[in-house]
């Protein structure tokens, strides 16, 4: 079944509570109209940002808004919106702030589960952006926004066509290039990963190219215990990011990287 209804050629259907009213509250995109099921679920706060948003709402059957959405994930809310506002490259690298500069740039990422979780780890744990390709990987649907929880409302998301000559981008404006491995280079835990730093990741089944490896600064790995010798490329996210606000919060930073630049 499809996750994306297109409506016109400037409009989209988003799904579930957190996307829509995080989709209000950021007011990035224009919406032009919500709709509810004609047993709407009882959030107060839902009903009290709709009537204060001004759009038009729309009580429609169950099986009208499984149509609209594509899918019964619905949560009894959708909205029609203009489509994802992607942000542009340079924007994300001029406008990352103290405190919140780290970059995820993901390679070829393709499950809509996965890049939502990653842009859910992304807002909680203070990214200034993600930067994603725009072959062979998924994009921002709305399947994406609803794993998202209404993070991709929030989260600058860049799209380029080779994603090795944006690393080399990023490393001109001052980043330092984490290749993120299994098996290979440094324990997150025993480097400096406060200050400018962007985590690279790789797809969930061939892992990172080796032109988009090569272009990085270093490689580092999540130590591991179990029988399950791996994560996934949501959990590597957000145990990396969760490893960098911990360094940057409580000023329990590993030796400043000694790497020339």
């Amino acid at each position: 079944m499809s996750t994306r209804v297109q409506l016109g050629r400037s409009t989209t259907i988003i799904y579930g509570v957190h996307p829509v009213v995080e989709t209000l509250k950021a007011g990035k995109r224009r919406v032009e109209a919500i709709y509810l099921a004609k047993e709407p679920p009882g959030d107060s706060d839902l009903s009290d940002l709709l009537l204060a948003s001004g759009v038009a709402v729309s009580l429609v059957s169950g099986p009208r808004l499984v149509s609209l959405a594509g899918t019964p994930h619905h949560q009894g809310v959708a909205a029609r919106v203009e489509p994802f506002p992607y942000t542009d490259l340079t924007d994300v690298l001029s406008e990352s702030a103290v405190g919140r500069e780290v970059l995820l740039i993901l390679d070829e990422i393709q499950d809509p589960a996965n890049l939502g979780s990653i842009l859910r780890s992304a807002e909680c744990l203070g990214s200034a952006g993600v930067i994603i390709g725009k072959d062979r990987a998924v994009s921002i649907t709305p399947s994406v926004e609803k794993a998202s929880a209404g993070a991709s409302a929030h989260v600058p998301v860049a799209r380029t066509v080779n994603l090795a000559r944006t690393i080399e981008q990023v490393k001109a404006a001052g980043y330092w290039v984490y290749a993120a491995e299994m098996e290979a280079g440094e324990i997150c835990y025993e480097v400096d990963l406060t200050g400018k730093i962007a985590f690279v990741l790789g797809s969930e089944g061939k892992g990172l190219r080796r032109l988009v490896r090569q272009q990085c600064d270093r490689e580092i790995s999540i130590p591991l215990v179990g029988k399950i010798d791996s994560l996934n490329v949501a959990q590597t996210a957000a145990i990396l990011l969760a490893e960098s606000f911990r360094q940057r919060v409580l000023g329990t930073a590993a030796s400043k990287n000694t790497l020339g630049k």
